[in-house]
């Protein structure tokens, strides 16, 4: 069992790299941004078991396309509000996007360990190989995505005063738990909604690289 394990918790780390090297005017100190990481991993472990728990009998989709979406991001989002974004480190644009995304793989990673080991257990290690590479390159960077979106927001409102970061902020969290919910829906679809998948899945890639760019303009001019 440990093999499955260890290679679904492997696509999680690579993305953390990833986008923890796209910060690179002055990168978050890497024990923070660890910490943030395993602090989304276990959260993402109290959320699963939770959300099995939870007594919704509305339809297939109910829980995954309305449910999930806001109860996972709020509590990824907390994660970061409620223990890194008070810290001095937190003191550039793109860094409510590094910590956002490395709460969000640490979660995805918790998620995708619980999917390959119920493939393993339940198909053995062809299916479990089939679920790790399709949620390898699809769900585990998509948790970074839709956080990215409030993650943008935090970066933005640091330091700032009145009602528009709280505005800001809270859209960021509405735009998460949208993109979150349209990829679960689209992700069950037939070949058209495949299709539909596929093009949501770009523009999301697209939006996310314009956030990050405009956080780093940002960290730059503020330097």
């Amino acid at each position: 069992m440990l093999l499955p394990i260890l290679g679904a918790a492997l696509p999680a780390f690579l993305w953390l790299i990833l986008f923890y090297r796209s910060d690179r005017y002055s990168p978050e100190p890497k024990r923070l941004v660890a910490r943030t990481f395993l602090i989304g991993a276990i959260v993402g472990a109290a959320m699963a078991f939770s959300l099995k728990e939870m007594p919704f009998k509305v339809g297939i989709l109910f829980v995954p396309v309305f449910v999930a979406p806001v109860l996972e991001e709020i509590a990824k989002f907390l994660c970061v509000r409620w223990t890194v974004y008070h810290r001095s480190e937190f003191d550039e644009p793109v860094d409510g996007i590094v910590y956002a995304t490395a709460a969000a793989l640490g979660f995805a990673m918790t998620e995708n360990i619980l999917y390959v080991i119920d493939g393993w257990t339940t198909g053995g290690a062809a299916l479990a190989s089939y679920i790790l590479a399709g949620r390898a390159v699809l769900s585990v960077p998509a948790h970074a995505i839709f956080s990215s979106m409030w993650g943008f927001a935090l970066g933005w409102s640091k330091g700032r005063k009145g009602f528009r970061p709280v505005l800001m902020i809270s859209a960021g969290l509405l735009a998460s738990m949208v993109l979150h919910g349209l990829f679960n829906y689209l992700s069950t679809q037939n070949f058209f909604g495949g299709l539909a998948f596929m093009v949501f899945l770009a523009i999301a890639w697209r939006v996310m690289y314009l956030l990050i760019r405009r956080s780093l303009k940002a960290s730059e001019n503020a330097g």
